[in-house]
Formats: C-alpha cells, sequence, structure tokens
C-alpha cells in the first residue's frame, strides 16, 4: 500500500523505484576487476607461447640447406635477357636474319658449295 501511495503521489513509476536504488552503495564485489585496481605500466613482453601454437606448420616453410653461388646464379641468369630489337630480313632469300650478320640459310647453301668445291678439287 505504501508503494501504491508513493507512486500516486509522484506520478511517476520510476520515482517510486528510484527511490530504494538511490540508498543501495555500489560495492567492490560488482566493480569489474580491470576498473577496481589498475595495474602498474611494465614494458616487459608477456610470456609467449611457442611458434607452432601461433602459426600453422605451412607457414615455417624453411629451406633444408643452403643455396649455393652457383644456384642462385643459373636462377637469375634469365633476368638480363632481352628481346632482340636488331632484326632484318635478309635481301637475297627474305628469311629472317640478324642485321649485319650473314643469313643462316644463305650461309648454309654457300658452305654446301664450297665444300662441294673442295672436294671435286
Amino acid at each position: 500500500m505504501a508503494a501504491a501511495l508513493a507512486l500516486h503521489q509522484s506520478h511517476s513509476w520510476f520515482a517510486a523505484v528510484r527511490a530504494p536504488l538511490a540508498r543501495i552503495s555500489i560495492s567492490a564485489a560488482f566493480i569489474p576487476a580491470f576498473l577496481a585496481a589498475p595495474k602498474p605500466f611494465s614494458w616487459a613482453i608477456p610470456a609467449l607461447p611457442s611458434l607452432l601454437e601461433l602459426f600453422p606448420p605451412w607457414l615455417l616453410a624453411v629451406p633444408k640447406k643452403k643455396t649455393s653461388h652457383s644456384r642462385k646464379a643459373m636462377r637469375s641468369a634469365n633476368k638480363g635477357l632481352k628481346d632482340k630489337q636488331n632484326l632484318v630480313h635478309c635481301e637475297s632469300c627474305g628469311s629472317p636474319k640478324l642485321a649485319h650478320n650473314i643469313c643462316p640459310k644463305c650461309y648454309r647453301e654457300l658452305n654446301v658449295a664450297w665444300k662441294s668445291q673442295n672436294r671435286s678439287v
């Protein structure tokens, strides 16, 4: 009946509920631990679990042996290659050849002719 009287007097149900809650003090049991007592700052790194727990095994792939200088050089030998820019057509036979060089097809014909002349002599 007292609650009904208080509700009638305040014309609000919130005022009736708020009055008893104002008398309750918040104890330390209701405050979270991280707000109650802040820990002092420390530069120390927390203990890490082993690397196998942090990363899957396929992420830690490493070579079994050192790569030799020869193998490194062979692997990087193709890095400096560039396309030929000095290709032209042979004037006599029309096949592609390097500029300022004899055409392989014409050279073969000349070589066969020279060898046949040397054999006949």
